[in-house]
């Protein structure tokens, strides 16, 4: 459950999902006749996401940004987004029983449960990041891959 190998197939995943979510945004902004915070934070908080893992996919997989890698940082880095995507699941639910019809409210929906699986898989990325550091912090670096 918290072996390190997840890591890079779950950066992925979220990335992929993050996404979904912009276009999931774009479609709903295009279809309601007025829009609110979580949809501009949706936004936001995707091209934050796409930034910070940009970051670590870098620095753990290429040899050229190598030299700016920071386990502390991930670790800080992948604790924050939880609460981040936590506060757009707070807003999303907000904006949806504030107002909802027609086709707009189904691309609500749906935007809403994609950032609740965001969150879901941020919150192990944040278990496995904690794991690396304190393995870090204990044993030194890893000589693995």
């Amino acid at each position: 459950m918290f072996d390190l190998k997840w890591k890079l197939p779950e950066h992925l995943l979220v990335l992929g999902l993050v996404l979904l979510l912009l276009i999931l945004t774009g479609v709903y902004m295009n279809l309601a006749p007025f829009y609110g915070r979580s949809d501009i934070m949706g936004i936001a908080y995707s091209v934050k996401s796409i930034i910070i893992i940009a970051y670590q996919l870098l620095t753990e997989h290429t040899e050229r940004f190598a030299r700016w890698k920071s386990l502390k940082a991930n670790f800080i880095l992948n604790c924050i987004e939880p609460i981040f995507w936590l506060t757009l699941i707070i807003l999303k639910f907000m904006g949806i029983s504030s107002f909802c019809s027609g086709s707009s409210c189904s691309v609500a929906w749906i935007s809403a449960f994609v950032v609740i699986f965001i969150f879901v898989v941020s919150l192990h990325l944040c278990m496995l990041a904690f794991r690396e550091y304190r393995d870090f912090k204990k044993y030194g670096p890893s000589t693995g891959p």
